[in-house]
């Protein structure tokens, strides 16, 4: 399969199976039989019901994060370190191309993070890789929305190396390796959301690139109970888990072995 397959067939597929659509499906499965009078009706509806009232009472979107969360902790900071990778993780560029304002919505916390390690290492060079995540449209790509944020954050310009081609998370390392050539011993820190980096690390893994791993934002607590529920946020946070596992399942099945950066 061709990168441009997998993306196209990851979009297609995550569209009809995220959690969230899947209630939906099911929904209208239980209003079409229910507008034919017929009694399996009753079925589709009584799972949408009581799905919907789990995750009113329920932190179970947190419960399927938390994991992901922590399977790479934040390490100690290195004294020094030699460059800084950031991942696009979802910003909007149409939000840019439509209002001239960067769309950065839930998903800045990366930026933030890479703008403290560059102000606190001025010695490390930084690489953001993010493209359009579209499907089938000229979007503008995460790496402009970037651009713009990290300027405002007092990021000097000419410190960064924007990558505007990947699409996927593999394709972020491929392609931002093969702009950084990082040389053998050099310490690297991978910034990305906190349920991000296990797909990141494997990615990392893929193209041969060795870097310290640097969640740069969490969603979740280490432990102990949820006192805040929210329908939404349980069922947006489902589907971030969910979005994630299935990712990492895929790179697994369709990539045997290291990339060729």
């Amino acid at each position: 399969m061709t990168p441009l397959e997998f993306f196209t067939v990851s979009k297609i597929g995550w569209y009809l199976v995220a959690p969230s659509h899947v209630l939906v499906w099911t929904a209208l499965a239980a209003a079409v039989l229910a507008a034919r009078r017929h009694g399996a009706a009753v079925v589709p509806a009584t799972a949408c019901a009581l799905t919907l009232l789990v995750l009113l009472t329920c932190p179970v979107g947190n419960w399927a994060l938390r994991p992901l969360e922590s399977l790479y902790p934040r390490p100690a900071e290195p004294t020094a370190i030699d460059g800084i990778l950031v991942l696009g993780e979802g910003l909007n560029g149409e939000v840019l191309r439509d209002r001239g304002v960067p769309g950065v919505g839930p998903d800045g916390g990366t930026l933030l993070a890479t703008a403290a390690l560059a102000r606190r290492h001025p010695e490390a060079r930084v690489v953001f890789s993010g493209g359009s995540g579209e499907l089938g449209t000229a979007g503008l790509p995460e790496a402009e929305v970037a651009r713009h944020v990290l300027a405002d954050l007092g990021l000097d310009d000419t410190r960064v190396s924007y990558e505007a081609q990947s699409r996927t998370t593999l394709e972020n390392l491929v392609l931002a390796k093969r702009m950084a050539q990082p040389a053998p011993g050099q310490t690297w820190l991978l910034v990305a959301s906190a349920y991000h980096m296990p797909r990141a690390m494997l990615s990392a893994s893929r193209v041969g690139w060795r870097v310290t791993p640097w969640p740069s934002d969490y969603l979740t607590t280490a432990r102990g109970p949820e006192t805040h529920l929210s329908l939404a946020a349980n069922l947006a946070h489902l589907d971030l888990a969910a979005h994630e596992a299935l990712g990492l399942l895929a790179y697994r099945l369709s990539h045997a072995g290291p990339e060729t950066p």
